[in-house]
């Protein structure tokens, strides 16, 4: 151990800290949570481990020209990379090392600018806005949040790279590199959105997302690089630099657990949260010294001593930093606003619900959305787990071409996680936002058959209103007829009447009325629809006459016109 030790200190001159101390231990959560870092570097084994912070580019050359496994304490290495467009210098020594295409190289290093910042942005809905409403302030002048950026001139970026960056920029695209060295895949992962102080509209169940690059190297080291951190605009009234806060931290919340876990000092804390526990140091099994790589069925590589073990934690490493549950949490939040939904449309049957269309229509709408954005994202991951397991496997036809000291690949362990996690997103993920899709559709279709049923129970209760005017006028104007009658001024008429009369008089026409009215209206009913049936056949025999006069005349009819 202290040979090993002595071995280290005269080999590198990189600041390594015993990671199971608590001052480096806190040192790192405070390098985690600082926007200003640039990168760490932790070596571990299964009894020790160590960290190194802000190496600078002379440091990371004399780090990778030395591999892990040298050192039986420390065969693991993980290089975690914040931001390289700011680290050129350090990302052209690493893709060197491993490798990377300048087309690669050049794609991890390329910046945003604020032009497509805006552009990434504009369209989408405003955080604090209603998604059914329109408006007239502009995304990109910072008339709506104070997230959004100003445009600088249009010769700022090129036009392919901003091509790339928007297809980047939707879920389902990923991208997978190999070279001689390293496998290396590139993805969108999801940080959860700060929870907002204030009361706003529906706010889309999408986390936002981040860009992050994973690669698996055959020299026992693990590459996670992260572009730097762009924000999703902050809606009104929200204390901006909080939210910002809360969000970065939230973005590198994954980071942060892997990296604790590593440390003795770290494991306790995930005690009570299996889902976040990774156990990447603690689960490394003892080595075996008389059981080469090849022989335990891993992988072939220089030193058989430490080489079982190396493989399963690099492995593991690579897994864990792939698997992130945040993209599970905003289904439970879909099955919640469903919810609200289908009670709403049932209870919209009665008479005293009213419920607005304007509300419930955009609604399902931009909920079917979110969940169709979620299945690509699910489905992409799927696709790439996919492609992971392809070439990690030791039989992958697409390493059949490297010899075994430069073969990429997974142990078996890892890849029977890999397979998990994809039936999980599987049968967990994608099955059920299908189902909550075919829901949504349900839930449409009965929203629109109630809405036609309460249409047509509104029209026949105003039938029925039309229908009562109708009697009572039919009712009233006999009596009416008999009121002006009486009160004709002739003398020879109304000299012999008297409030007697009049009132018998009522009693005999209100009588008739209505018999006349509940017990002919059926009668009336009937003559009605034969007036129409002889209105119909007059009609049909005047077309006749007409056309055997046309005929006659020898002009052209109408169904001559149509046969032409």
């Amino acid at each position: 151990m202290a040979s090993d030790d002595e071995f280290s200190a005269a080999s590198f001159a990189i600041d390594f800290q015993d990671f199971d101390q608590d001052e480096a231990f806190q040192k790192a959560e405070f390098h985690v949570r600082n926007k200003e870092s640039k990168n760490f570097i932790v070596e571990f084994g299964r009894k020790c481990a160590r960290i190194a912070f802000d190496v600078n580019n002379n440091e990371m050359k004399e780090l990778l020209d030395h591999n892990p496994d040298e050192h039986v304490d420390y065969p693991i290495r993980w290089i975690n990379i914040w931001d390289p467009s700011a680290q050129r210098d350090v990302m052209n020594s690493i893709g060197k090392k491993y490798g990377f295409s300048p087309r690669l190289l050049g794609l991890m290093t390329t910046p945003r600018t604020q032009q497509d910042e805006a552009r990434r942005h504009s369209h989408r809905r405003k955080l604090a806005l209603r998604h059914h409403q329109r408006s007239n302030r502009d995304l990109e002048k910072g008339d709506a949040v104070n997230g959004s950026f100003p445009k600088p001139p249009a010769s700022e970026i090129n036009d392919s790279i901003a091509l790339y960056l928007q297809v980047k920029d939707t879920v389902n695209y990923f991208s997978t590199d190999q070279t001689q060295k390293a496998f290396c895949v590139g993805a969108n992962w999801l940080h959860k959105r700060p929870n907002p102080k204030l009361d706003h509209p529906r706010i889309s169940i999408v986390p936002p997302k981040h860009w992050q690059w994973l690669a698996l190297c055959n020299d026992h080291t693990v590459l996670s690089i992260h572009e730097k951190p762009y924000f999703e605009p902050v809606p009104d009234k929200e204390d901006k630099d909080q939210w910002q806060h809360d969000e970065f931290e939230s973005m590198r919340s994954h980071i942060m657990d892997i990296l604790r876990q590593l440390s003795d000092k770290g494991v306790d804390l995930y005690k009570t949260n299996p889902l976040a526990q990774s156990s990447v140091r603690q689960s490394l099994p003892n080595p075996r010294q008389d059981l080469n790589r090849t022989q335990s069925g891993v992988s072939v590589f220089n030193n058989s001593e430490t080489g079982s073990l190396a493989d399963e934690g690099t492995s593991n490493l690579f897994y864990y930093l792939f698997e992130d549950y945040v993209a599970a949490g905003p289904l439970k939040m879909a099955e919640q606003e469903l919810d609200e939904m289908t009670h709403k449309i049932l209870v919209s049957t009665r008479r005293t619900k009213v419920s607005k269309s304007s509300e419930i229509i955009p609604t399902l709408h931009y909920l079917s959305k979110d969940l169709r954005e979620f299945k690509h994202l699910f489905e992409n991951y799927k696709n790439l787990i996919s492609k992971i397991m392809s070439v990690g496997r030791r039989d992958s036809p697409q390493s059949i071409h490297l010899d075994a000291d430069h073969k990429v690949f997974l142990t078996n362990s890892a890849l029977s996680r890999f397979d998990r996690l994809r039936d999980r997103l599987q049968y967990l993920m994608l099955n059920t936002i299908e189902g909550y899709l075919e829901e949504i559709a349900a839930l449409s279709t009965t929203y629109f058959n109630l809405t036609q049923q309460k249409d047509s129970q509104a029209t026949a209760r105003l039938t029925r209103s039309a229908t009562l005017l109708a009697k009572l006028s039919v009712f009233f104007l006999p009596i009416s007829f008999m009121t002006s009658y009486f009160s004709v001024q002739i003398e020879d008429l109304y000299t012999y009447w008297t409030g007697k009369t009049y009132w018998y008089a009522f009693a005999v026409i209100a009588s008739v009325s209505f018999v006349s009215l509940f017990f002919f209206s059926r009668l009336l009913m009937l003559f009605s629809d034969m007036m129409d049936e002889w209105a119909a056949f007059i009609l049909d025999r005047g077309n006749n006459v007409l056309r055997r006069f046309k005929e006659f005349m020898g002009l052209k009819t109408t169904d001559d016109d149509d046969d032409d």
